[in-house]
């Protein structure tokens, strides 16, 4: 598996460094890299039956018969015309610039045509793919792999092809026979075979099942062995919280948020050092849960680090925290890039000599000046705008400290053990008290009139707006609402009442905008995305979100939380002239639902598994095949075949698990960052 791929035939020092591109470099990293899909052409259609199928892929099997055509047309471009028979009829193939085509398909030769018959003329077919058949030989499923610019499908092919050859039979398979029986899984061998070059599409499904399962079985006995190995000994002991912090908040705590913080002070009080995940859909009380986690630190004795993805997230964070920790005696403080270098240098002082107990901030608190005196805790707020390598940095900057991460992403719990396995989980349910469920509906730009009524409605009882637009400026190309173009339409019509906010302004441009907008001193605020994680501002009980069909759902999901956060009912309008029938249904379904979980599902399923584990590890070890909607099955039964191998041998150190604990510390060379 380990043989350079310049061996294989065909592979000189240009093609070595075009495979190189696509992180090829040996025999195994070539049988690795499996198809992204497959073109059946094993279904072949009679030749008279073909305008049945006018623009779609079709396979045909033809023989080559008479002279081909060749003529010069317009710009000293080449036509060459063939004609191709079978037992039901006669078909016309054109190629264009092609000048080796006549002498592969030449008179009396049998080929196999892949290719869309032209719809503006029956029976013919433009450049299709052409394969020989040998006596006897009939079309085949044949694998589409990833490619690169001088690369192409029949050269991957034969690659592959030769290295299975040279390596057939040779390959040791790391899982035992009984593991395999148990979960009946194919033979490395033969599912390599039955991936690259299937004999039918129930070998393709059982090749990928075996090698999925293989996948996900070795990620998570990493995750497992791992994080278990990197646990660290409990630096900073945590004592019960005297009740101080939650004596001072306006409401009692839900069910979900006691058993959290219950959960976060039982691990600070433990034997080893904290490493948890509170997940919680938007606005289910995760900010009070942190509060908590960070003064039962404070009280002990130890500062704490929160960090947020966002200036403006830091600042309300910071707005929320330092008045009620000034109460109870600690000094809070705030690290961002738009401080200057003064207020900086003077931030850093009072952090090292220990005056600043609580520091809030962004990258900022990453910097190599940002030192403390004795970190005990670190929040990292929305983590999947982290990598864990950033949240691993902050940590570094104390002796282990204990470390929580919190976010809003909604996805099955199952899926968050897979995804951020070295932490432990905490899940918030269900709304904080006094909350009402936020009701939404999907208009066109029909509703403007009664749009704009509903508005003012809506601020004559006292109520805020959020108008969330896809563009900031006008683009002719693209026919969207833009921010600037909205506020300058609302200005006129609501004067300062209006404001609007965007990523291209000046952080202090924008933190002045959502001031005014938090103070009520503005009534409408129109923003781009900007404004889509954390935001916090009670007053506010609606959103409009212009060109909805721009945004997935679990966007407008996150948009759509940043109302309904006080006592007031809250409304959330989708405005969409869009008629696609697929994207009226996504947004019917998000208005008929505010439960996040079913709502990153459902946007999961509309947008194929693909490689969401990819997106959300930000440092793990990638999944190449395995998909979140496809494989939740395999997930389950290689989660508990993992649990019970490490059950019976711990680190993997027995004989029969030797060749696994090989290819998972293989998987997870150099991520030991990750369990730091």
């Amino acid at each position: 598996m380990n043989t350079p791929i310049k061996q294989l035939y065909g592979i000189g020092a240009t093609r070595e460094k075009l495979l190189l591109k696509l992180g090829i470099e040996t025999y195994g990293d070539l049988l690795r890299c499996y198809p992204r899909r497959y073109e059946d052409r094993s279904v072949v259609i009679p030749i008279d039956e073909a305008s049945m199928h006018m623009g779609e892929p079709i396979s045909i099997v033809a023989t080559v018969v008479g002279v081909p055509e060749e003529r010069r047309i317009r710009g000293g471009r080449i036509l060459s015309r063939f004609s191709v028979e079978d037992d039901s009829g006669l078909m016309t193939l054109t190629y264009f610039n092609n000048p080796y085509i006549k002498d592969k398909l030449k008179v009396g030769k049998t080929f196999n045509f892949y290719g869309v018959c032209d719809p503006k003329m029956l029976l013919h077919m433009v450049a299709p793919q052409a394969e020989e058949l040998k006596a006897g030989e009939q079309p085949r499923i044949l694998p589409v792999y990833p490619l690169t610019a001088g690369l192409n499908q029949p050269q991957m092919r034969r690659w592959v092809g030769q290295a299975m050859a040279r390596l057939a039979g040779k390959l040791p398979d790391p899982l035992p026979a009984r593991l395999r029986e148990k979960y009946g899984l194919m033979e490395l061998n033969d599912a390599l075979q039955a991936i690259h070059f299937p004999k039918d599409h129930a070998a393709i499904a059982a090749g990928r099942r075996r090698l999925i399962f293989e996948e996900l079985l070795y990620f998570q006995l990493g995750v497992n062995l791992f994080s278990r190995r990197e646990k660290d000994q409990n630096r900073f002991p945590i004592g019960k919280s005297d009740g101080g912090f939650l004596a001072l908040q306006p409401f009692t705590p839900t069910p979900s948020q006691q058993t959290a913080v219950a959960e976060i002070l039982a691990d600070m009080q433990g034997d080893f050092a904290m490493n948890r995940l509170l997940q919680g859909d938007v606005g289910s009380g995760k900010t009070y849960v942190a509060g908590e986690a960070a003064y039962a630190a404070l009280s002990a004795g130890y500062q704490v680090a929160m960090m947020a993805p966002t200036e403006i997230l830091a600042r309300q964070h910071a707005d929320y925290f330092r008045p009620l920790f000034e109460q109870l005696g600690y000094s809070t403080d705030l690290l961002v890039g738009s401080l200057t270098a003064k207020q900086k240098r003077e931030a850093y002082a009072r952090l090292q000599s220990g005056e600043t107990r609580l520091i809030i901030g962004t990258h900022a608190l990453l910097q190599q000046k940002v030192e403390f005196q004795q970190l005990g805790l670190v929040i990292a707020d929305e983590q999947h705008r982290f990598g864990v390598r950033q949240r691993a940095a902050l940590a570094a900057k104390g002796q282990k400290p204990h470390i929580l991460i919190m976010s809003a992403t909604p996805i099955p719990r199952t899926m968050a053990l897979m995804v951020w396995g070295d932490l432990d989980l905490s899940v918030l349910e269900g709304l904080p008290s006094g909350r009402k469920p936020i009701q939404s509906f999907l208009v066109d730009s029909t509703y403007q009139e009664r749009l704009l009524g509903f508005m003012d409605k809506q601020m004559e009882e006292g109520g805020q707006i959020y108008i969330v637009c896809p563009l900031v400026e006008e683009n002719p190309e693209a026919d969207l609402q833009s921010a600037e173009a909205l506020f300058e339409a609302l200005k006129e019509q609501y004067g300062d009442a209006a404001d609007m906010i965007h990523g291209k302004m000046k952080a202090a441009k924008k933190d002045e905008a959502m001031a005014k907008f938090v103070a009520g001193e503005t009534k409408v605020l129109v923003s781009t995305t900007v404004i889509e994680v954390g935001i916090n501002v009670p007053n506010a009980t609606m959103m409009v979100l212009m060109n909805a069909e721009r945004f997935g759902l679990s966007q407008l999901h996150q948009l759509r939380g940043r109302v309904g956060r006080g006592e007031k009912q809250s409304y959330c309008i989708l405005v969409s002239d869009h008629q696609n029938p697929k994207t009226r249904e996504r947004l019917d379904y998000f208005c008929s639902t505010t439960d996040g979980f079913a709502i990153a599902e459902k946007d999961l399923q509309l947008r194929g598994p693909g490689d969401f584990l990819g997106d959300m590890q930000h440092g793990m070890p990638q999944m190449q095949l395995a998909g979140l909607t496809s494989d939740m099955e395999l997930l389950t039964l290689s989660n508990r075949c993992a649990k019970r191998m490490l059950e019976f041998d711990p680190d993997l150190q027995a004989p029969y698990n030797q060749a696994i604990r090989q290819k998972v510390f293989e998987l997870f060379n150099d991520q030991s960052i990750i369990f730091n």
